[in-house]
């Protein structure tokens, strides 16, 4: 097996091999720059070694060729397999699998990458912002229970809308993950996604409940017989927990003595996989969440009361402690609780609002009472406080509303005003007109008789 030495600059040398990849050859390819003070033999001499190390290195499978013309499907292949499936996590992976196999692979997927380029890739982006959704929604034959009221009015709003821009956006950022790793892998030398601008998407409002309707909202929970929904939904305005948080809880992770909650497990799905307990959401979402003493009450009533029923249903009970479940103890598949609660709003005159939004309230009252940015990005689970602000900005009205009060005391304390005093009519004082200006004599000026003979006469003086 002989390989090539080529002198590319000063002091600089490639070294490589061409090695049969499948029915073509590819290169395997080194550059090397050597010491200023070599001669060019000794460099050359140098060089050889190296080749020969990289020939032997070769030979006994330490070192394999990558292909080097891959497509976009094929490279895809190689991505999920070395990268995204061994380092991300299942959710991830369902996400970027999906955006492959729906719309990118269909549409680039047999384009060599190194024939990718930013206009290409911006005109693929840009017929994204006009693509319809593809619905996943079950025919209404296929449906267990008929729709509510509240997702047929949703359904007759739009029928015919296209993907959201920040769909559009997360499309963006598969494409140009992938091909960074491209780079990384010395597949392609520059990823075209750097040239390709990221649509601007307006960011999504949180949806939340005023304090009254909170209140409300607890009114009718507090007439619920369904004991595990009660504390899913006490957790989520509380704690302001996620639905994935929620589901996975134990009793063990309440500390009884301390009135805390243990936060370090949530509950996921994937197709694949159906329901699996998995890590917060991120880092800070291993956190220890302060309970309210209301709360705690409940929690309280929840274990008693699965101590009760597995010593009344026997071998029937499937508990292991968890906060939120089924009749027999079994843990709830992910989304149950969401639907439980879609229903209970849609009866009791909350319709649209989710599960979801109960984390944003809790967030809200929060922040609108003054509570410090740290602590509720601290109970959320956000590592940075800017976040919360940023996320929860609309709940800082009050806020200010409170900063327009203090600044008033500055005027309480002045005790003046300044505004403008009102005055009788009657009261003004007389001012005379001003006298008028007396008449301008222009013949002992010092204008030029040449140009003083060309003026127009000056005008009648007013009747006195």
């Amino acid at each position: 097996m002989a390989g090539t030495i080529e002198k590319r600059g000063n002091n600089t040398w490639r070294y490589g091999i061409q090695v049969l990849v499948g029915d073509k050859y590819e290169w395997i390819r080194n550059t090397v720059k050597m010491p200023a003070s070599h001669s060019e033999a000794r460099q050359r001499r140098e060089v050889k070694v190296l080749l020969a190390k990289l020939i032997t290195a070769i030979d006994e499978g330490r070192i394999k060729p990558i292909r080097r013309t891959h497509t976009v499907k094929t490279f895809s292949d190689l991505w999920l397999q070395e990268y995204v499936i061994p380092e991300l996590s299942p959710a991830v992976q369902k996400t970027y699998k999906n955006f492959l196999a729906t719309r990118i692979l269909p549409e680039l997927g047999e384009i060599p990458l190194r024939k990718l380029t930013p206009l290409l890739l911006t005109k693929f982006i840009n017929t994204l912002r006009t693509s319809p959704r593809r619905s996943t929604r079950k025919a209404d034959e296929e449906l267990k229970h008929q729709r509510s009221p509240s997702d047929i009015a949703k359904m007759s709003k739009d029928p015919g809308k296209t993907i959201s821009l920040r769909t559009v956006c997360h499309y963006h950022d598969c494409l140009d993950a992938m091909l960074d790793k491209a780079v990384q892998w010395d597949i392609i030398a520059v990823n075209p996604m750097i040239k390709v601008d990221r649509p601007r998407a307006p960011k999504a409002k949180a949806e939340y409940l005023t304090e009254e309707r909170a209140v409300e909202l607890l009114r009718c929970l507090s007439k619920s017989p369904n004991m595990s929904f009660r504390a899913a939904v006490l957790l989520a305005v509380f704690c302001g927990l996620r639905l994935g948080e929620v589901s996975e809880l134990r009793l063990s992770d309440v500390d009884w003595d301390k009135g805390t909650i243990d936060i370090s497990r949530a509950l996921k799905y994937t197709p694949e996989m159906g329901s699996y307990a998995g890590t917060p959401k991120s880092e800070a979402g291993n956190r220890l969440i302060a309970l309210p003493p209301g709360l705690m009450d409940v929690l309280r009533e929840s274990r008693q009361y699965q101590q009760d029923t597995a010593a009344l249903i026997g071998d029937l009970w499937e508990g292991e402690g968890w906060i939120v479940h089924n009749w027999n103890g079994a843990r709830y598949a992910y989304g149950t609780v969401s639907k439980q609660f879609r229903k209970f709003a849609e009866v009791n005159g909350f319709p649209g609002v989710s599960f979801h939004a109960l984390r944003h309230t809790h967030a809200t009252i929060l922040l609108a009472n003054n509570i410090d940015a740290v602590a509720v990005a601290s109970r959320l689970g956000h590592g940075d406080a800017s976040v919360t602000l940023k996320t929860y900005a609309h709940a800082l009205r009050r806020r200010d509303e409170d900063a327009a009060l203090v600044a008033q005391e500055l005027f309480d304390h002045a005790d003046i005003s300044f505004t403008r005093q009102e005055t009788k009519i009657n009261q003004l004082p007389i001012i005379p007109p001003p006298p008028d200006p007396p008449p301008v004599d222009i013949t002992n000026s010092s204008i030029p008789s040449d140009i003083l003979q060309n003026l127009p006469p000056p005008p009648d003086p007013p009747n006195q």
